[in-house]
């Protein structure tokens, strides 16, 4: 599955294209006790539109913690929470 994500930063739309990959990279590396940060700036910037990087790239290095809130914005739209119940 692939999906197209378009996340309004500031005034700029900024397109990114995730993957399933992509994701279970991201959740992956996070469940293995790596670095949250490193784990959302990977995850935002192997899916952010090639066009778009250099642009996303220079937000990042002067918005400390950006990548965080950018990687739960995507996650929450590419893998959003279902309304699971265990039956007893």
């Amino acid at each position: 599955m692939n999906k197209t994500v378009t996340l309004t930063i500031g005034n700029t739309d900024f397109k990114f294209n995730l993957t399933v990959n992509d994701h279970a990279d991201f959740v992956d590396s996070v469940s293995r006790g790596g670095s949250i940060c490193s784990a959302s700036h990977n995850f935002a910037m192997r899916s952010i539109d090639k066009a778009q990087k250099e642009e996303l790239k220079k937000l990042l290095d002067v918005s400390p913690g950006a990548e965080v809130q950018i990687a739960g914005a995507l996650k929450g739209e590419f893998a959003p929470a279902l309304d699971i119940a265990v039956k007893k």
